[in-house]
């Protein structure tokens, strides 16, 4: 286990590994237990990505931000269609079906299949009614300086 303070060349590659996880606005722990590197350090990383953040002229994290939440919807959008797909391949089936026995399993897929409908179109929702980070940043910004 390496101690003590990284040369220049680990701490690129700390900041290589960390950047993603803070983009996406993954919490300091997880990113943690994803990358094997002490919480502590993570913090250090994040505070200094933070810190660039606000002092940054360029709006990179702002259009990554929102090209991560873009790219989300996509994603969320993709598999409702796949869904809902087979949700109407079900429901066709069930129509088709002349046993009971036979109904009650595509019954419990259907349900199954509304559930993960409703939590994705939630999912969705919450990602497209959320304040991005631009909007986050300016909300932090106006609070710091009513503080200071």
């Amino acid at each position: 286990m390496n101690h003590g303070r990284p040369n220049k060349s680990e701490q690129i590659h700390i900041e290589q590994k960390l950047w993603p996880y803070f983009a996406k606005m993954i919490s300091s722990s997880t990113a943690s237990r994803k990358t094997g590197l002490n919480i502590n350090t993570v913090k250090k990383y994040y505070r200094k990505f933070s810190l660039q953040t606000r002092m940054s002229t360029s709006s990179d994290f702002v259009e990554n931000s929102k090209n991560t939440i873009q790219q989300c919807v996509i994603a969320i959008d993709d598999q409702l269609l796949h869904l809902h797909k087979l949700q109407d391949k079900i429901n066709s089936d069930i129509d088709r079906q002349q046993s009971m026995r036979h109904l009650i399993p595509l019954y419990k897929i259907s349900i199954n299949l509304s559930d993960k409908i409703s939590h994705l179109l939630l999912q969705k929702s919450n990602l497209l009614l959320n304040p991005t980070a631009d909007v986050k940043l300016e909300q932090y910004l106006k609070e710091s300086r009513a503080l200071a």
